[in-house]
């Protein structure tokens, strides 16, 4: 629930010994702690144990170089738009290697900003910052941990989040525009809005990544009429410039303008100059006669946006095969992908999907936005081949693709390996691995979270957990042991306490230390997960 801003103040846990603190998120916006001198602010002293060095990033940019010159310690990635830069950083860890004593700090054209708190923070405690999402080269969002006296450490109960801008120039100045606390679950989960507000999420099912000039228009009207056109209530255009699905949506309307008795619906488009992309195909009912005031809008491509459709002028040809000599069955079901060689299991930057009853080599063709490509990043082809609603051939690792060049890419060829989705439970294994260091979480539409430890328990039952803990807490993935050797282990995963969870995560250990853990095609309630440790 939207909350105007209320003064509060938290008693906080920590180190066991309680006590009152008045956050600088419960007082009025006020005057900029941000000078604009240019100089950034010096570490307060703290020690990091030689166990959680690993956590610590090797400076390798002007902005790294700054905050590591004034005695801060790197940690996690950092981000970049357009001359705007923010790093993470910190003066200690826990005994959990979770930062302490740290801080945002934000450089435009190589030049320090600012900070986004006034002071430096701890994990767990009121006031820690948790995400920090650069909209753009001037805009940038932070999320805040706010405790009350009853809240456990792992769960605060409601979060601030607060707007910043950076003006142009020479000396930019980061500045505080608004701050917003709300509860982190407000009425037991259920998502509520303001009485003149329809909120939501738009989404589609493709993996397809979306232009940077993508457009998200979402428009309140009234279908009363069955033999008129809908009648627009109201409107709200959100330029993306980046941002992929799902897309948060506030479309506020005139009250005066709702009468009981009429029928009203949201619809949405995502456009890339004339070009349609997705639209609404359902009419998704609101406000009146029981319907919800929050809704999620599920999307469907419209004139080769996605789906089994290719896009862009950027062409990829070439064939998949496999070694084996066994015959695919009629009618399958081929995908290929172009993917960020990084991160192969994030959103495509191109996709085509089609049926066939031929045998192997199959030819595809994958047409790319060229304006999409970064050309300093490396980027993959990756293919499976369904029969019926089961994979039976897919990419053991992507074929690598140079973008670096114009003109087509052809005669590139891609070999698959057998596959299977219901993989036998292996039992009679007991193992028991952890690890502390530094990797990355990142839930589909949300920032990365930094991962400071993992650990994996497998009974012999073949039933096995994998936890991860984050700066804000751990989360526990279940599942059954699929894979097992004297180095490596996989898990096919089903759920995560509560939530829906699929996907696989693949360890290698020695000992019982782990020495790297990744998801594959890894979903929590619905969103795509990159997870890497």
């Amino acid at each position: 629930m939207r909350k105007s801003f209320l003064t509060l103040v938290f008693t906080l846990l920590l180190g066991g010994a309680a006590f009152a603190q008045t956050s600088w998120l419960d007082r009025p916006l006020g005057t900029n702690w941000n000078n604009g001198n240019g100089v950034v602010p010096t570490a307060p002293r703290g020690t990091i144990a030689a166990s959680c060095r690993e956590q610590v990033r090797t400076p390798d940019s002007l902005a790294d170089r700054a905050v590591t010159r004034a005695g801060w310690s790197l940690f996690g990635p950092s981000q970049n738009y357009g001359a705007t830069t923010v790093v993470m950083a910190m003066s200690a860890a826990d005994g959990q290697c979770r930062p302490m004593g740290y801080n945002a700090f934000v450089f435009v054209n190589a030049r320090f900003a600012g900070t986004l708190s006034p002071t430096a923070m701890n994990s767990r405690t009121d006031g820690a910052l948790n995400n920090v999402r650069l909209l753009n080269s001037t805009q940038l969002t932070g999320e805040f941990a706010r405790y009350m006296s009853r809240d456990a450490l792992c769960c605060p109960s409601q979060t601030s989040f607060v707007t910043y801008s950076l003006g142009t120039g020479a000396r930019a100045i980061l500045v505080t525009d608004s701050l917003d606390t709300r509860a982190a679950c407000p009425d037991g989960g259920e998502v509520t809005t303001q009485d003149n507000v329809v909120s939501g999420t738009v989404t589609y099912r493709q993996r397809i990544a979306l232009p940077q000039t993508a457009v998200l228009t979402v428009r309140l009207v009234d279908i009363s009429r069955q033999d008129i056109s809908s009648v627009p209530i109201a409107e709200e255009r959100i330029e993306l410039a980046g941002k992929q699905v799902p897309i948060s949506f506030d479309l506020a309307y005139p009250p005066k303008s709702i009468e009981e008795r009429n029928r009203y619906a949201v619809r949405a488009e995502i456009t890339d100059g004339a070009r349609l992309l997705y639209t609404t195909d359902q009419v998704v009912p609101v406000i009146t006669q029981g319907n919800p005031r929050s809704v999620e809008l599920n999307l469907v491509p419209v004139g080769g946006a996605g789906g089994g459709a290719n896009r862009g002028n950027g062409i990829i040809r070439g064939t998949l095969t496999y070694a084996q000599r066994i015959a695919l069955a009629p009618n399958s079901r081929v995908t290929v992908k172009l993917v960020d060689a990084e991160d192969p299991n994030g959103i495509a930057i191109a996709e085509s999907t089609f049926t066939t009853s031929r045998q192997v080599p199959i030819p595809f063709e994958l047409r790319y936005e060229p304006r999409e490509i970064n050309r300093q990043r490396n980027y993959d082809v990756i293919a499976e081949i369904r029969s019926g609603d089961n994979i039976v051939w897919k990419t053991e690792a992507g074929q690598s693709v140079n973008l670096r060049t114009a003109g087509p890419v052809e005669g590139l060829e891609v070999r698959l390996v057998p596959a299977t989705d219901d993989q036998p439970t292996i039992t009679g294994q007991t193992l028991s691995l952890s690890r502390i260091g530094a990797g990355s979480m990142q839930i589909e539409g949300r920032s990365a979270e930094v991962v400071v430890r993992a650990s994996v328990n497998v009974r012999s039952d073949g039933t096995a957990t994998v936890t991860v803990n984050r700066i804000i807490g751990g989360i526990t993935f279940s599942g059954r042991l699929t894979a097992f050797d004297a180095n490596s282990l996989r898990i096919s995963v089903d759920s995560s306490g509560e939530a829906d969870a699929s996907g696989d995560i693949e360890v290698r250990y020695s000992g019982r230390s782990i020495q790297s853990l990744t998801g594959n095609n890894l979903v929590l309630d619905g969103q795509n997960v990159t997870l890497r440790f």
